[in-house]
């Protein structure tokens, strides 16, 4: 089977902040006081004074505002209709049905765009989309791969494909490993990251934030 995580590897951008960017902008007054929030853990994060996980539990509050309007599934639905245009030529042209996904991004926001890919695998940050609450950690880096185990045997794990180095905790157990990069060039994973050694040093340092 195939692994393909999602931002910058099978859609061009941040998924996240394209999803920010819409709910703030389309719901400007009904979330105002939602939006301070979000910058304020926003600020939080970008000063390494709180990790990834505590930062989006803070900045995903605004969930318990549409989880009261009751709009959240028609949100999902309207911000992939404006956003789906952004999934990448490459993997659409080579997509199976049997291909996983494996995201930090909550799964309420990957379930209607795999569902609409017709995908069916996911490994994904479990997030109450009611709440904004993180069951375990925002899954990324060494916590990507843990999320993976809950539901996959690594030993499936033909080909994996990547644009950053902090998943090479994945990459690690796949027989062949791609990295993307420079928009939809791809390249073997140790090849690339052999030759770009500062992009290892870069993307650990974040990766504790």
């Amino acid at each position: 089977m195939n692994v393909y995580d999602f931002d910058e590897t099978m859609y061009s951008g941040d998924c996240e902040d394209c999803f920010f960017e819409y709910i703030f902008k389309t719901y400007k007054k009904e979330l105002f006081f939602y939006h301070l929030n979000f910058l304020w853990w926003t600020e939080l994060l970008n000063m390494k004074l709180i990790d990834k996980t505590a930062a989006r539990q803070g900045q995903y509050m605004f969930l318990r505002k549409l989880d009261k309007m009751g709009k959240l599934d028609a949100i999902l639905e309207d911000f992939w209709d404006k956003h789906q245009a952004r999934l990448k030529k490459w993997y659409l042209e080579q997509k199976d049905p049997e291909d996983i996904v494996a995201s930090g991004t909550p799964s309420f926001l990957m379930k209607p765009i795999l569902r609409r890919l017709g995908l069916h695998n996911l490994v994904a940050t479990d997030m109450d989309e009611h709440t904004g609450k993180i069951n375990g950690k925002f899954a990324i880096g060494e916590y990507k791969l843990d999320n993976f185990r809950k539901y996959f045997d690594t030993s499936v794990i033909d080909d994996f494909y990547s644009d950053a180095w902090s998943d090479h905790y994945v990459a690690e157990k796949a027989k062949h490993a791609f990295v993307i990069h420079d928009g939809d060039k791809i390249d073997d994973w140790n090849t690339y990251f052999n030759k770009h050694p500062e992009l290892k040093k870069s993307s650990a340092k974040a990766q504790k934030y």
